[in-house]
């Protein structure tokens, strides 16, 4: 039948083909195809900030978190997550990140990339999402290339247009150097006056003041990250950022929120809150982490951490902070048992989890970049000599702001203005006691700022030195040998599709493992 029904069909094709051979072109058109002039950038561009929001916790978690000692795991080799624990190499999680970036049609890299291509030739018309998207490049390249090192930028993305498939790998100071270039020109060109596409921005809908005060304090972030490798150039761009203005509250975060409160639809929610939510095998919040909250007296810790005695059940939960035990760092079911801090009397869910009721909210809170962040790094700035400000006067007010934005995951979450006094009075800024113990105790506090921003915090960490945490060596499974991870792996997929440039970073760089280290953690 299936012959028969071929064999008149490709009959009737062939009488009327004559007959509207003058409207063959035609006729061949898709009438649902869209054209280039159709597709609206603005669109593309939303989607690339909701893709950069969402695919990609587990890298950050899995490994940023547990590098940087905020959470801990018990789980062994092959069957947990949180495999930054022990320094293990997970192929999936460590590649993460990468992957999702340039994935496909939906990746931020792609998607970036339509939008500066659909822009040519109505550069008026998208003046001010042409710098946004800039701005969004940085941050979505700048933790590429501060987890991986060497990365493909200046070719990344251009598959589909120019059909350069295996780009080259640029070098991380080629990249910082252009990341920096690019925040400076396109805040500078952000103008009020015109379109601010604020349906299509979900970060600040439009809100053109903030996206200034995010491309500086952007600039101050990557230019302070250089401060090891190349201070004079950092003390430069901190010194620009801190004269064009950085974020100047807490209402200036960079956050952006799942919306779907129930996870019916995956790529709606917050996936990073996801992980603590009933069902999951939880990590567990570091020792060391917990250990410092209640060292400084912190108020954050009561809203922090919680011991879910039957991790499955949301309901019963001690939130105390005098009985928080954080879980030491290296530890599975068996070698828990041999360690000082364990209970023989209770389970391995004596020690404190992620406050579920705070951060386990499908539509809550992703943080990106925060006030707190950029007036600690304008103390450290103020430190160094190289802006003309009051460094315990930002100290102060980066401590205030981290302990108030917790109320930005959840309202009940609120330190009062007397906590955050008592607290600055136990805790003063450490200026008196020399350079090195204020960048200490600015950076440390740094760490407890970032919570859950795994990137950013083993950014910082590497470039600062603090705190000043103990490596782990897990007998089975470490990659390191039990020094602190300087970045995670290539994809096992570059070394066959892109053979020639993976080897060339690879050579440049050194060898791709754990061990290495980025260019700017030289």
């Amino acid at each position: 039948m299936k012959s028969y029904i071929q064999y008149v069909l490709g009959l009737v094709a062939v009488v009327v083909l004559p007959a509207c051979d003058g409207d063959f072109e035609e006729l061949n058109k898709n009438p649902v195809a869209i054209t280039r002039e159709q597709i609206r950038p603005e669109y593309l561009f939303s989607t690339a900030q909701l893709r950069t929001f969402r695919g990609d916790e587990a890298n950050s978690m899995y490994y940023g978190t547990t590098f940087c000692q905020h959470l801990a795991s018990l789980s062994d080799v092959g069957i947990f997550d949180f495999h930054g624990d022990k320094y293990v190499y997970h192929q999936g999680n460590n590649e993460l990140l990468w992957n999702n970036t340039f994935s496909g049609d939906i990746g931020p890299a792609k998607l970036m990339a339509d939008v500066s291509y659909l822009s040519i030739g109505k550069e008026e018309e998208y003046h001010n999402l042409i710098q946004m998207n800039r701005i969004w490049r940085t941050i979505v390249y700048s933790r590429l290339t501060d987890m991986y090192g060497d990365i493909p930028y200046s070719e990344a993305g251009k598959g589909y247009y120019e059909q350069l498939f295996k780009p080259k790998y640029d070098t991380q100071k080629d990249i910082y150097y252009h990341m920096l270039s690019e925040l400076e020109d396109a805040t500078a060109k952000l103008d009020a006056q015109r379109n601010n596409f604020a349906t299509a921005d979900i970060a600040y809908k439009g809100d053109i003041q903030k996206w200034k005060k995010l491309g500086y304090s952007m600039m101050l972030r990557l230019g302070m990250r250089l401060s090891k490798v190349e201070p004079a150039t950092a003390s430069a761009w901190a010194q620009k950022a801190f004269a064009g203005g950085t974020l100047s509250s807490n209402d200036d975060n960079l956050i952006i929120r799942g919306t779907d409160a129930v996870g019916s639809n995956q790529d709606l929610v917050n996936g990073q809150s996801y992980m603590f939510k009933v069902g999951f095998v939880p990590g567990k919040i570091s020792a060391t982490f917990v250990d410092y909250l209640k060292s400084t007296n912190d108020p954050r810790l009561k809203y922090i951490a919680a011991i879910y005695p039957d991790w499955r059940n949301n309901t019963v939960k001690i939130t105390d902070p005098a009985v928080q035990k954080g879980l030491p760092n290296g530890l599975n079911r068996e070698t828990m048992e041999d360690d000082p801090s364990f209970d023989p009397s209770q389970n391995e869910h004596q020690y404190s989890g992620v406050n579920r009721d705070v951060f386990a909210k499908l539509d809550g809170a992703r943080m990106f970049l925060t006030y707190a962040e950029s007036q600690f790094l304008l103390a450290e700035a103020a430190v160094r000599g190289w802006i003309d400000a009051d460094a315990g006067s930002l100290y102060e007010s980066g401590a205030a702001a981290g302990m108030k934005n917790l109320a930005q995951y959840d309202a009940s979450a609120v330190i009062t203005d007397q906590e955050i006094a008592n607290y600055l009075a136990a805790n003063p800024y450490a200026g008196d006691q020399g350079t090195e113990k204020a960048l200490e105790q600015i950076n440390t506090q740094y760490w407890v700022a970032t919570f859950l921003n795994g990137y950013e915090t083993y950014a910082n960490v590497r470039r600062s030195g603090y705190p000043k945490l103990i490596p782990v060596n897990y007998y089975l499974g470490n990659e390191t040998g039990g020094k602190f991870p300087g970045r995670l792996r290539y994809p096992q997929s570059e070394m066959v599709y892109n053979k020639e440039n993976y080897e060339a970073a690879v050579a440049r760089q050194g060898t791709d493992n754990f061990v290495t280290k980025v260019w700017w953690d030289n």
